[in-house]
């Protein structure tokens, strides 16, 4: 009898668990559609979920790359990311960009034509909001049709300034639960339940667990859609496009790799 009832008391926490929050692997964007319900909230990440550059350079792998090089050349860990941080900026100030997945631009439209909650989450910072967002509307992607605001909105999170602006919360690199639920809080938004994609699980998870919280039913799709880009990325030709490029103009994979066989046939 007793093991009955530890049995039967485990399979309520299982059940408790699973209603809370689960995090699942999915390759395709629309896989997200099964997961929707009338109420609940679609968090979307932004870059290498909705949109990456169109070239190497300007990557996440790139930006990595160049703070583990700032950090080999002799500069402090803090120091050697504002040193990346910048250099990533100021090629995706001008980068352009291109849709991970052909068809997510028309699927999200069709979400928000049924009355969907949509909103971006994304780690980006302040600067780059105004950019973001242009670049996600050049691909017929505008989530402040269904956000929760139009209006633009600032968050302070430990001294920290946390922007939302035209459907997109710019988190500034803070944990990702943390800021949207700071939002939230600010706003007085109380989610049902929670459907979001990221093609990084620790993003999800820290998400996870602020909703598990809160008692919100929370469900995080780990995106490995873009693993295909990054799998893809040679740092030889990102470090060449960015010592090449201009302002005006930022070489493509093909010109990059066309002149660096050229050097190496000299």
């Amino acid at each position: 009898m007793k093991k009955l009832t530890v049995a039967i008391l485990l399979t309520v926490l299982s059940c408790i668990s699973t209603v809370q929050g689960k995090i699942l692997e999915t390759a395709r964007f629309q896989e997200i559609v099964p997961h929707l319900t009338p109420d609940t909230l679609i968090l979307l990440d932004i870059d290498d979920t909705l949109i990456v550059p169109a070239q190497m350079v300007g990557c996440d792998e790139w930006f990595n790359l160049r703070w583990k090089k700032h950090e080999a050349a002799g500069l402090t860990k803090a120091d050697a990311l504002e040193k990346a941080l910048a250099e990533w900026e100021s090629v995706r100030h001008i980068t352009k960009m291109k849709p991970v997945e052909k068809g997510t631009p028309a699927l999200i439209g069709e979400l928000q034509k049924k009355g969907h909650k949509i909103m971006g989450v994304t780690n980006q910072g302040l600067a780059l909001a105004t950019r973001t967002v242009r670049q996600l509307q050049d691909h017929q992607v505008d989530l402040s049709r269904t956000a929760p605001t139009v209006e633009d909105y600032y968050v302070n999170l430990g001294g920290h300034s946390i922007l939302f602006r035209k459907g997109v919360l710019f988190t500034s690199g803070k944990n990702k639960g943390e800021a949207f639920f700071k939002f939230c809080d600010s706003l007085g938004l109380k989610p049902k339940k929670i459907v979001c994609i990221d093609d990084k699980s620790s993003h999800l998870a820290s998400i996870e667990g602020e909703a598990n919280k809160r008692n919100i039913e929370f469900i995080g799709l780990r995106y490995a859609h873009a693993d295909i880009h990054k799998a893809a990325f040679r740092p030889e030709i990102a470090d060449f496009q960015f010592a090449n490029s201009t302002f005006v103009n930022l070489l493509t994979d093909e010109e990059a790799i066309a002149k660096l066989k050229t050097a190496e046939n000299r």
